[in-house]
């Protein structure tokens, strides 16, 4: 078992096929909603935490198509990490509709492997989707920083999502 751990190869701790072709990622960035008034304390401490981030970079998520239609949603909440598979109209419409109202601001990244380990720090949105779609990040990120970071990658690696909704 430590031989798996510590081995530089291509492999996980359990053999299984990865999905060909390379998975595709809609990056998706969006303004946190606001905590009730009468929501627990943590929950308005952190909506006030999350109002200092900059406005339309306050959460971030991923959706990836898979072969049968449906998309799988990567939503990184505080509480726990959303993992689901939606139905293609409950997920490209809200993104369509965001976008197009300015509140939405995607970026598609083709999703690699690292060449090494890396330090993800903390179990935030931004952290977990860096991870999730290859990006190397530091261990403070936030999603603004992840969207910059896409941005300045190599051209192949990010492509006009907004356009192709």
């Amino acid at each position: 078992m430590l031989d798996a751990m510590t081995d530089q190869s291509d492999h996980s701790l359990i053999d299984f096929t990865p999905p060909e072709p390379p998975q595709v990622w809609l990056v998706a960035y969006i303004n946190a909603p606001q905590a009730a008034a009468d929501a627990p304390w943590k929950n308005r401490l952190l909506s006030r935490l999350l109002g200092l981030l900059r406005p339309g970079f306050q959460h971030v998520l991923a959706v990836s198509p898979l072969r049968n239609g449906d998309w799988l949603v990567c939503n990184p909440g505080s509480l726990h990490l959303g993992l689901t598979v939606a139905p293609r109209c409950h997920v490209l419409e809200p993104l369509r509709e965001g976008v197009a109202a300015g509140g939405i601001r995607c970026q598609a990244v083709i999703a690699e492997r690292p060449s090494a380990w890396q330090l993800r720090g903390l179990f935030t949105c931004a952290n977990v989707i860096a991870h999730l779609v290859g990006v190397p990040a530091r261990p403070f990120l936030t999603p603004y920083a992840l969207y910059r970071r896409i941005e300045a990658m190599h051209g192949a690696r990010r492509t006009d999502a907004e356009a192709s909704l």
